[in-house]
């Protein structure tokens, strides 16, 4: 609950709570002086201030806003989704809402980090150590550099108990200020999906931080925003997952693989970079958020086909014989029949473009055997896959039932996921290895196998050719 009013009017002070629900913030607004001139909409930024706390509100949408009368002035009881909210010590406006500095840890990094900042001390009596000099691991990506390190957290209660807290924390350091948006999209979201990549499950940034370098001698923390969007996004609610269950991971030689952070995290920029929009939908299908199992299909059917266009783009491009096939068919068509040659260029046009079962048959080729005891028969899998895709985004009749949905839906996600893991330069054994872990193949592989049976009990399980 505070006061709360427009950067531009600030005399006009409004009361209100800002409630940071589990999915987004709903600020309710009582506004008891405004004039029938004013304006629906309220601007994308809003300043506030609850119990000496700063804060701004950017990406502010007006939902609702029913008024009553009273005399020459109105009674707006204002609703409004808010996009980010920004706690610090002083409001910003929009043009300053640019950062270079920001700091956060993620879901599950301090077990895929993997490293202990306590140890025993031999009594008697025996106690707990806190060691400090956990060293600081960088990489640089284009654009920022990335530092990872162990920081410590004391509290105190003055009449009962005392205690500390110990996370990986990373900190981005921006070569040039950029939105917060930006920031977010570029730099947050890779290592986000880094950590779903490595441990098969949901990781999102906690407890971020954003601010500038360049505040002369003080720590650019001193004068950083709190960035809040939901009532979970300050610590980790779930189980967390353990080292031997993850895919990859750091400090633990019994479960490899075992990455170095600067060599793999570059690597995953530049693969996820050429990627973005696809490693979203596939990254998508491990969130928390459900969906209708048809729309969860369809967009992995969706993001393996572009998956394979990502990776291979050069295919996008006509070679110099389908270039000279084209011209020399549509020259032919001129002469004899011009009328037909608009209609045949359009039709010949994408002819050059790979079909959905290649596609398919390649990305299953480059994961050798990771895939190939999951899927069975591979040419009735991926053809499968290409004909639920075509009914579902034609509205087709469809005799595909739930347990092969299901089974169709987990393998190609598991395909997308290991086609990422060979292209970080994994080589096939590992990631075999590293899949089994958490019996995600053999799991996977009894939900094809459910659905359908024939595939294992086919003499060639691999197409020809």
């Amino acid at each position: 609950m505070g006061e709360w009013w427009l950067p531009e009017r600030p005399d006009h002070v409004m009361n209100g709570t800002l409630t940071i629900g589990p999915h987004y913030p709903v600020l309710e607004l009582y506004d008891r002086s405004a004039p029938h001139s004013d304006p629906a909409e309220l601007q994308p930024v809003i300043h506030g201030r609850s119990m000496s706390t700063n804060l701004t509100l950017l990406s502010n949408v007006q939902t609702d806003a029913p008024s009553a009368c009273l005399g020459a002035r109105r009674v707006i009881h204002r609703s409004l989704v808010v996009g980010s909210v920004l706690i610090g010590d002083s409001h910003l406006l929009e043009e300053s809402t640019r950062f270079d500095r920001a700091s956060l840890r993620l879901s599950h990094l301090d077990e895929w980090v993997n490293r202990s900042p306590y140890s025993w001390k031999a009594g008697p009596p025996e106690s707990l150590q806190v060691v400090d000099n956990l060293p600081v691991l960088t990489a640089s990506v284009p654009g920022c550099e990335i530092n990872l390190s162990r920081h410590l957290a004391t509290s105190v209660n003055r009449l009962a108990d005392a205690g500390f807290s110990s996370h990986e924390v990373i900190e981005l350091r921006l070569n040039e200020r950029v939105p917060l948006n930006e920031l977010e999209y570029q730099f947050v979201r890779p290592l986000e999906q880094l950590l779903t990549l490595a441990t098969g499950f949901d990781s999102k940034a906690l407890d971020l931080q954003v601010g500038n370098g360049d505040n002369g001698d003080l720590p650019w923390q001193m004068t950083a925003h709190s960035v809040r969007r939901r009532s979970a996004d300050q610590g980790e609610t779930e189980r967390p997952v353990v080292r031997p269950h993850m895919r990859f991971g750091m400090n633990s030689k019994g479960y490899p693989p075992d990455i170095e952070f600067g060599d793999l995290v570059p690597r995953w920029f530049d693969l996820q970079t050429r990627l973005s929009d696809v490693c979203d939908l596939i990254f998508s299908l491990r969130s928390e958020v459900g969906g209708y199992l048809q729309q969860r299909l369809f967009t992995i059917a969706s993001a393996v086909e572009g998956l394979h266009r990502g990776l291979n783009p050069d295919l996008e491009k006509k070679t110099a014989d389908e270039q000279a096939r084209n011209t020399a068919i549509l020259a032919a068509v001129q002469g004899n029949h011009p009328e037909h040659r608009k209609w045949l260029a359009d039709v010949i046009g994408q002819a050059h473009r790979k079909s959905y079962a290649f596609r398919m048959q390649a990305l299953l080729q480059e994961t050798g055997e990771v895939m190939a005891d999951v899927v069975g028969n591979q040419e009735k899998w991926f053809r499968k896959l290409r004909d639920i895709r075509n009914e579902l985004g034609h509205v087709l009749d469809s005799k595909t039932t739930v347990d092969q949905m299901v089974g169709m839906l987990s393998s190609a996600l598991l395909l997308a996921e290991a086609v990422l893991l060979r292209r970080l330069g994994f080589s096939d054994s590992v990631c075999c290895r590293s899949l089994d872990y958490h019996w995600e193949r053999e799991n996977v592989r009894a939900l094809v196998l459910r659905g359908f049976p024939e595939w294992f009990t086919d003499s060639a399980e691999t197409p020809a050719g």
